[in-house]
């Protein structure tokens, strides 16, 4: 591809080699930056076969998955019960991962559609800014449009540990296709010299002490662990399961000690092929991850 490094659901799109005025509403400049971006997306394999899908196309594909996670179940249930899985079920969960691996190429088509429709239509509200800690962290664990080097699959950030010495955290890309088998890619926004393009957001857009003397603040963190904990057991639609292909479910933290940064994650709630619950998680460790889930649940971030 040209500038574009990756694409995000919810208009976020972080590209190379491309000015844009930081944080400056220039409509022009946002339309004709968006305009490249969707070319350079309609010319690419990726692209091409997004353009096969509309909007809200990957509920059809969601509910599919939920179908083969419930014959995955059911199957683990039987061995369960019966002491053994039967040759017949082997042979049924080996077509139910071939299936799975055609429903996620088809899922990330359609997620990739819908971000470039997103970006589309938010083309004049747009904004740029150079890619930080903050901005990544904020786009942690959502499908993007990246490209396994490996396998070809989508892959997602993920986020690793802190650094004290440093004061920052470790971030990395992530196969979806195959998260255990293909190799990680370390990721450091300082060194990327990457922009971001999205919609305008103080969570974001203020200057990194003032947006975190808010954050921090303990009015702030009360009202903010008020309303997240209103969407406990709410699944999110960006934050999908790699393996059983679904929306996983906002939840607290077995043994947390209540605090906003260590208590909550998103949590996949279906079963392996031997039955054990899946160990697919994605805490929620930082506050831009937080606000991007309020965000999501109900349209403003912690900064509103």
């Amino acid at each position: 591809m040209g500038f574009l490094e990756s694409l995000f659901s919810g208009a976020r799109a972080f590209l190379r080699e491309v000015v844009v005025p930081v944080l400056q509403v220039a409509k022009q400049v946002a339309i004709d930056t968006v305009r490249a971006v969707l070319e350079e997306i309609d010319r690419s394999e990726f692209g091409r076969a997004a353009t096969r899908y509309i909007d809200g196309a990957s509920r059809q594909y969601f509910n599919r998955a939920e179908d083969l996670a419930a014959e995955q179940r059911e199957i683990a249930e039987r061995a369960r019960r019966d002491g053994k899985r039967s040759s017949r079920d082997d042979d049924r969960l080996r077509e139910i991962d071939l299936e799975r691996r055609r429903l996620r190429e088809e899922l990330e088509a359609a997620k990739a559609a819908e971000a470039s429709a997103e970006l589309k239509d938010a083309a004049t509200q747009l904004v740029s800014a150079p890619v930080s800690d903050d901005e990544t962290s904020a786009a942690v664990g959502i499908l993007s449009s990246r490209v396994c080097p490996t396998c070809g699959g989508s892959m997602r950030i993920r986020q690793g540990g802190y650094n004290g010495t440093t004061r920052r955290r470790s971030f990395y890309w992530l196969c979806s296709a195959h998260p255990g088998a293909c190799p990680t890619i370390n990721f450091d926004p300082a060194k990327e010299n990457l922009m971001a393009l999205r919609k305008s957001d103080p969570n974001l857009d203020l200057p990194t002490k003032e947006r975190r003397e808010i954050w921090e603040r303990k009015d702030v963190v009360r009202e903010t662990q008020i309303r997240l904990r209103q969407h406990l057991g709410e699944k999110d639609d960006e934050v999908i399961c790699p393996h059983h292909l679904l929306p996983m479910k906002l939840l607290e933290q077995p043994g947390n000690n209540g605090l906003l940064l260590t208590t909550y994650q998103y949590v996949c709630l279906h079963v392996d092929d031997d039955g054990r619950a899946c160990q697919h998680r994605i805490p929620l460790e930082t506050f831009p991850q937080v606000s991007e889930t309020l965000r999501r649940s109900e349209g403003a971030g912690i900064i509103h």
